[in-house]
């Protein structure tokens, strides 16, 4: 029986919407190798990538060329470009009391669903574009030294931001942390907001599915071939948390064990040019240590 074109091509299209609103949700997060440092002292701060957020805060290769900007803004305001050690592994000295306001973004760029795959280019660059994406990747961080918060709710001025509601080094794992969006410096409300910790075994920060050993949604078979109904019913549990930011832009994270956090925030507005693209894509974290 021969298969009509036009049919072949539906099924490519479904399939493609299916899979791609996955495949580019990559994270970009900063690692401190101290939060909370003295002052006087130089923190090492790692550059993690990908989609898990493992016990060793690592997942994929972080590759030369990518990185567009690090820096820090200190306790005064004032930048305080980083120095480069490697690849992935920067370092920051500490001069002053105070938070320190760590950013960092990837080169920003665009791709493209067609019938054929995915394709780096806008919809002027490709053949028979489906849904174009203007990706935007960033990661932002706070170092609290000297135990001082001087700087801390400050706004760094990034398209897609979290500030923090209270100081991270006052938490402990139990405890409530109220966070703020803002998109490009207004409270964004409605924002579904994910936080996991390092380690968390369920945890795909870029949204694949996941299914493991003892955690809900785990197809649990019984002798007789059947699953368990209970765990049946129950939700695959991708991240510990999640909840949506309210009218003012403000979201609770329920931390229910020390460690190291990561909060994930999406969002995907118009892009205005629709001739040329469809969607943009800011995706940001921020992460912190409770301890």
């Amino acid at each position: 029986m021969k298969t009509k074109p036009g049919i072949v091509m539906l099924f490519s299209v479904i399939f493609l919407m299916m899979i791609c609103p996955q495949a580019f949700a990559h994270n970009l997060w900063l690692n401190p190798g101290d939060y909370y440092p003295p002052v006087g002292t130089t923190v090492d701060i790692g550059i993690g990538w990908g989609h898990k957020y493992p016990a060793d805060r690592t997942d994929q290769e972080f590759k030369e060329g990518r990185m567009e900007d690090i820096r820090a803004v200190d306790p005064d305001g004032l930048i305080v470009n980083l120095v480069q050690k490697s690849v992935s592994l920067y370092s920051l000295k500490v001069e002053k009391a105070g938070a320190y306001l760590v950013t960092a973004r990837i080169k920003p760029g665009f791709f493209t669903k067609t019938p054929d795959g995915r394709k780096w280019g806008d919809k002027k660059a490709v053949e028979n574009p489906i849904k174009c994406t203007n990706y935007h990747i960033e990661a932002k961080t706070v170092i609290i030294a000297g135990g001082e918060e001087k700087n801390l709710g400050n706004a760094v001025n990034r398209p897609l931001e979290l500030i923090p509601l209270e100081n991270p080094l006052n938490l402990k794992g139990g405890d409530d942390f109220t966070v703020k969006v803002l998109y490009h410096g207004k409270p964004l409300p409605g924002l579904s907001v994910k936080a996991t910790y390092a380690g968390f075994e369920g945890a795909d920060v870029g949204g694949h599915a996941a299914q493991e050993k003892g955690r809900p949604g785990k197809d649990v078979r019984k002798g007789s071939g059947q699953a368990s109904p209970e765990k049946a019913r129950r939700p695959v549990r991708h991240v510990p948390v999640e909840t949506v930011t309210d009218g003012h832009g403000q979201a609770i994270i329920q931390l229910d064990k020390a460690g190291y956090w990561m909060i994930m925030l999406s969002h995907r507005p118009p892009y205005p040019d629709k001739e040329t693209c469809d969607q943009y894509m800011f995706n940001t974290t921020f992460t912190f240590q409770v301890k």
